[in-house]
């Protein structure tokens, strides 16, 4: 059992990474070393949990839910969010380029933290990296959609999509709500607390999670190394999105990348390359520092691999 504080901690950091485009909670939440924890416990939640209640009680079905960690969690995601999202929008639209480069350097460093202790590296573990690679870096160059008006309806479907990306390292949902046309809405939501708007999207956050993360747990608990390996191809083929100089096309979500001196001409301000590299090396060593507060374990036992 997770201690309580360093749980909503967690959370603080899972709710800050989701508010960024191209960042996953996800991510996060496999740094930090409750990813399995988190997926076991989600995937338990269904009717199951009522029989217990009906016939242990109260504090038997809480326990069995494991919603103490659950709902600790939450509440430090949900408090990120409230407070970090004005202050994130601030720093991504005013100082993007160390931004950027904190992120990418935190991503870097958890794709070896992930792969290091895996037990199985073979052709399988390969080629679910190399898809996870090539899936995160089609979703990362895909063109922007366009939503159709924003409704209740909308944003329950945008978060039922969201979500499933949100769980997954290297994939954000953020990004999905971006690509969606609904990342500057939700924003605004809970910047001008649209409670109708948000209420509509954390319960499709709710009912996608519930049917995405059953098949999740599934996989780990079958197919362990293999799932990790592919996830750490989501993280690694997220980097494309996190390249520190890069400028829109137009206004949609579409980017060029550019060298840092291309980028300080296009900008006619500096390229800010030696804080961007220093911000890279602060994301590398608190990912190194996390893997020694909070080690990643491959605690399930891989089968028929």
């Amino acid at each position: 059992m997770k201690a309580r504080p360093g749980v909503y901690l967690r959370g603080l950091a899972m709710g800050a990474a989701d508010v960024v485009p191209g960042v996953s909670g996800g991510t996060l939440a496999l740094i930090t070393g409750i990813y399995e924890e988190l997926i076991d416990t989600l995937g338990g939640i269904g009717p199951g949990l009522l029989g217990v209640w009906r016939r242990q009680g109260f504090a038997a079905f809480w326990r069995a839910g494991n919603f103490t960690f659950l709902f600790t969690l939450l509440a430090g995601i949900l408090t990120s969010i409230a407070l970090l999202a004005r202050i994130m929008t601030w720093l991504l639209a005013h100082h993007p380029v160390p931004v950027w480069a904190f992120f990418c350097g935190l991503i870097l460093a958890s794709v070896f933290l992930v792969l290091s202790p895996l037990k199985k590296r073979g052709p399988p573990q390969w080629l679910a990296f190399v898809a996870g690679t090539g899936a995160a870096v089609t979703i990362s160059l895909a063109p922007g959609l366009t939503v159709f008006g924003v409704s209740p309806l909308v944003f329950f479907l945008g978060g039922a999509v969201a979500i499933c990306a949100m769980i997954l390292p290297g994939i954000s949902g953020s990004f999905i709500l971006l690509l969606l046309g609904l990342y500057p809405s939700v924003l605004a939501a809970v910047d001008g607390g649209d409670w109708p708007l948000l209420i509509s999207f954390m319960a499709g956050c709710a009912c996608g999670l519930l049917a995405f993360v059953r098949l999740l747990k599934w996989l780990l608990h079958h197919y362990h190394d293999t799932v990790m390996a592919l996830l750490g191809g989501f993280m690694a083929g997220s980097l494309v999105k996190l390249w520190p100089w890069r400028l829109p096309l137009d206004q949609g979500v579409a980017e060029r990348w550019l060298w840092p001196a291309d980028y300080a001409r296009a900008t006619g301000g500096a390229s800010h390359l030696a804080l961007a590299l220093t911000m890279m090396v602060v994301g590398l060593l608190l990912v190194w520092l996390l893997s020694f507060a909070a080690p990643v374990h491959n605690e399930a036992t891989p089968t028929d691999e």
